[in-house]
């Protein structure tokens, strides 16, 4: 009888245990993806208010968003998402249509944007947490927007799920956000520099 009581205790604690434990990531991912923003501004400030590159494919080593930050970052473990330890990078910068990709066209070593180049920096997600799975930002450098066109989906598949079905975004004048996947579902705004 009593073995039969833990038992019955158990399953219905185990699950109570696992959703603390996801929230207490949650609560570490958006800390960290705040502070690559923190240290995105503070580059920025050092560099004419010009955002990092997101890639820079020069000699002699290729370097990647993050890289630029370097300086700027005490923990360099904060690149990895708590959720995803398995992936070292747990956020992408913003690609969709080439929002801060780079100043120009489709070529990733143009230089980084300026911070003017932002009309709503409230409303206009610069990096996030990468897609768990999937072809296109999963593991990656980059994140996708929720309709990107390639492949042709509704867009979910390029959303972080990771966070109880959502993911955290860091947005240009430096705040995060957590979002569930179906809250960015058709906010194609917020992944581009246009004006609504």
């Amino acid at each position: 009888m009593v073995i039969a009581s833990i038992a019955i205790l158990a399953a219905i604690l185990f699950p109570v245990f696992a959703k603390a434990r996801e929230k207490a990531r949650q609560s570490s991912c958006s800390s960290n993806a705040k502070q690559l923003m923190l240290g995105i501004l503070q580059y920025a400030q050092d560099d004419d208010e010009t955002y990092p590159y997101a890639s820079s494919w020069g000699e002699p080593t290729p370097l990647l968003w993050t890289d630029y930050l370097d300086p700027y970052l005490k923990n360099q473990q904060i690149k990895t998402c708590p959720s995803n330890s398995n992936v070292v990078r747990g956020y992408g910068w913003n690609y969709q249509d080439c929002g801060y990709r780079s100043a120009a066209g489709a070529d990733p070593s143009n230089p980084g944007r300026s911070l003017a180049v932002v009309v709503q920096p409230a409303e206009t997600i610069l990096i996030g947490d990468n897609p768990d799975t999937g072809r296109w930002g999963a593991g990656n450098w980059l994140i996708y927007g929720p309709a990107a066109s390639t492949p042709p989906t509704d867009g979910i598949g390029n959303l972080a799920g990771r966070h109880n079905e959502g993911g955290h975004y860091s947005y240009c004048d430096g705040h995060v956000k957590r979002h569930a996947r179906g809250e960015l579902t058709g906010k194609e705004r917020l992944c581009t520099v246009a004006e609504d």
